[in-house]
């Protein structure tokens, strides 16, 4: 047994025996083992320990990759749905503001002609007032809650 390159086993024994720190009896245990890039198994039909190592190690990121697809999928159709339900408020809220602009006129004609009729001093004048002013109280409510 000499240097790094033992009996057959190619590039890739000196590269696990530098991996290893250079632990002989590690060095050892994969003397009888094919090296991982042949692929090969031995003669009992066993896969090198490396490989089946790796093997496992790649299905578990594929796994783990699917899981993420998934969850990148889900967060993409929450995204989408949110995108719907903002337009939707947004075009509540336009409705809202366009309101709320027609009734501000409505009560601005109103408030001119309340002002208008308090210039009289009729007991008849005064009442209306009054009945109008609940009316507008009533009417600004139902705008609010409605």
């Amino acid at each position: 047994r000499g240097g790094g390159n033992r009996g057959g086993g190619g590039p890739s024994s000196s590269n696990r025996g530098m991996m290893n720190g250079g632990d002989a009896a590690k060095d050892r245990e994969y003397d009888n083992v094919p090296n991982a890039e042949s692929g090969t198994d031995d003669e009992h039909g066993n896969i090198d320990p490396e490989r089946a190592e790796t093997m496992l190690m790649m299905q578990q990121q594929d796994e783990t990759l699917e899981d993420l697809d998934m969850a990148v999928t889900r967060v993409g159709y929450m995204a989408e749905t949110i995108h719907e339900e903002i337009d939707t408020q947004n075009i509540m809220l336009q409705n809202l503001e366009d309101d709320l602009a027609d009734a501000e006129e409505q009560l601005g004609v109103v408030m001119g002609k309340l002002a208008k009729l308090l210039k009289t001093k009729s007991k008849c004048q005064i009442g209306l007032i009054v009945v109008l002013i609940l009316i507008v109280f009533v009417l600004f409510f139902l705008v609010i809650y409605t």
